[in-house]
C-alpha cells in the first residue's frame, strides 16, 4: 500500500485557464480511430487561437486516419510526489491545413523525416482538470 503524503482535490478548469495551459506546451497526444481500432500517439503542437496544430507526415497513421475525422487531443503535467497536476483535453474536427508561408507559423516536431502535412484541430470541447495537494 501505497503512503499518500497529501492528499488531493480535483477540480474542473476554466477555458481560459485550460487555453493558457494548452498554450504553454508544446508536446501532447492525439487519439483517433483507424481500421485497427483507437489509437494514441505524442506529438509536438502549436496553438493558433484556440486551434491546436501538429505537423506530420502525409502518408502517416494520424494523416491517413484523423484528416477530416473527430480526435481528442490531450496534453498534462503531472508530479507523482505530490500526486498533483493537471489534464487538458481537446475535442473536435481535424482538417488538413493549407501550406505555410514560412516555417516559423508551422509545429517544429522534434523526430526527424518530412513532416510536412500539417493538420488544424478545431475544438468543440476544450475541457480540464487539475489536481491540487490539500
Amino acid at each position: 500500500m501505497k503512503d499518500h503524503w497529501f492528499s488531493s482535490k480535483l477540480r474542473d478548469l476554466t477555458r481560459d485557464e485550460a487555453l493558457s495551459l494548452l498554450h504553454s506546451q508544446c508536446v501532447g497526444r492525439i487519439a483517433f480511430a483507424d481500421d485497427s481500432g483507437p489509437d494514441v500517439l505524442p506529438v509536438n503542437y502549436m496553438m493558433s487561437g484556440e486551434d491546436v496544430l501538429i505537423a506530420t507526415s502525409a502518408y502517416g497513421a494520424i494523416a491517413r486516419a484523423a484528416t477530416n475525422g473527430r480526435v481528442a487531443f490531450e496534453v498534462d503535467e503531472l508530479d507523482g510526489y505530490t500526486e498533483s497536476g493537471w489534464s487538458i483535453v481537446v475535442r473536435g474536427r481535424a482538417t488538413r491545413e493549407a501550406p505555410f508561408v514560412t516555417s516559423a507559423d508551422k509545429p517544429r516536431p522534434w523526430v526527424d523525416g518530412v513532416r510536412t502535412y500539417v493538420l488544424r484541430i478545431t475544438p468543440d470541447v476544450i475541457s480540464g482538470r487539475r489536481l491540487i495537494p490539500s
